[in-house]
């Protein structure tokens, strides 16, 4: 290989080495996520032939299969996909492993190359974290004192629902009982989370429901919190909640879809697109959503902020102005997500991204006033 060629593969992989190095120099609030994060850059640093043929081989891969894949979704499935390794092999006491037990693991990955490992890799991560749910419980809640919510009740569509958990909770007391709200809230929806009328509530993920993937993509301190529920959840029934198997960027290719949710929810989803694709994901919601109807969006406050860290918040997104966006962009064709969420309402925030504690955003009062009935005391 000439200069010329290892020069161009140095550009084609300097984007995904450095993420993985930006965010295990940040630190992270879970200690052995950060450890694992030091692996890969102490192996990249002794072995980087190693690494640069596997994130080679990766980008290879997706781009045959017409994948694109930023570095930040890069990380975020690489790291998925080595705990998913010790967890298909029945090893799940990783949440206290050191940077050399990680190396030894990473190794194993690395040296042995299966397409399973390489599958994995190239699959989107699957989280659900069930509390980010609370801001559709509370907007239903609020909705109630509106004009908008039909007495049949809401339709509702969870874009990348992972394994279908989240909705599962809704309008179940036992499942937000940890759920604190800031005494603004309170006065407004009493001590308890308030009940909404739901229609129809579906779930779409363009992945298939995997219950392991969705465990391994957990930090490993959540794991064992966690782990017992989600079982139970994922195999819940609900009569009213359904799970499609459905890419959100190809909805008007279904005629069902069309006009049919009063509230489309996009929890941790749409940071994970190339931001040209963010323009085609508001396209498609705009398309699936009713003429009184809502987009919730869930993400970090700050586009800096890594998984884990930072104020985290619930945005909203009225179809009246969803339909404006969506206009704008058939103009310039890309919108950012940040730019995004500068125009939308902040409904709620959260000091973290488990979203166990609920205070009124900077939006909330406006909101109210514009789309509810809620008395302002």
């Amino acid at each position: 290989m000439n200069y010329l060629e290892n020069a161009s593969e140095e550009l084609t992989i300097a984007p995904y080495i450095k993420e993985i190095e930006a965010v295990a120099q940040r630190g992270h609030k879970d200690i052995s996520t950060e450890n694992l994060l030091l692996a890969f850059v102490e192996l990249y640093q002794d072995q980087p032939t190693l690494l640069g043929e596997f994130i080679t081989t990766i980008l290879e891969r997706a781009f045959r299969a017409q994948l694109e894949i930023t570095p930040r979704a890069f990380r975020l499935s690489l790291l998925t996909a080595v705990k998913l390794y010790l967890r298909r092999r029945s090893i799940k006491d990783y949440e206290f492993f050191s940077i050399q037990a990680w190396k030894q693991v990473v190794l194993k990955c690395l040296e042995r190359l299966d397409d399973e490992f390489l599958h994995f890799c190239l699959r989107d991560v699957s989280t659900v974290k069930i509390y980010r749910y609370c801001a559709l419980q509370l907007l239903g809640g609020l909705l109630n004192h509106s004009r908008l919510m039909s007495s049949e009740g809401a339709c509702l569509l969870d874009g990348g629902c992972s394994i279908n958990i989240g909705l599962k909770c809704l309008n179940d007391s036992e499942g937000f009982k940890e759920i604190e709200l800031a005494p603004e809230l309170t006065l407004l929806l009493g001590d308890s989370l308030p009940r909404f009328p739901i229609q129809y509530a579906l779930g779409i993920d363009k992945y298939p429901p995997s219950l392991e993937r969705t465990l391994a993509s957990l930090f490993p301190s959540e794991v064992k919190r966690w782990e017992d529920l989600y079982v139970k959840l994922y195999y819940l029934k609900k009569e009213k909640v359904h799970y499609r198997q459905q890419d959100i960027l190809f909805l008007d290719q279904e005629r069902e879809f069309q006009g049919k949710f009063h509230i489309v929810f996009l929890s941790s989803l749409l940071r994970r697109f190339p931001q040209h694709q963010i323009a085609d994901v508001l396209t498609q919601v705009n398309y699936a959503t009713s003429r009184h109807s809502f987009l919730v969006i869930n993400e970090q406050v700050s586009e800096e902020t890594i998984e884990g860290g930072g104020t985290y918040a619930t945005y909203i997104l009225p179809k009246d102005l969803l339909e404006r966006l969506v206009q704008q962009i058939r103009e310039t064709n890309t919108f950012g997500l940040y730019e995004l969420l500068n125009i939308a309402f902040q409904l709620f925030v959260y000091p973290d991204e488990n979203c166990q504690k609920v205070f009124p955003g900077k939006d909330f009062k406006v909101f109210l006033q514009r789309h509810t009935t809620v008395p302002q005391g």
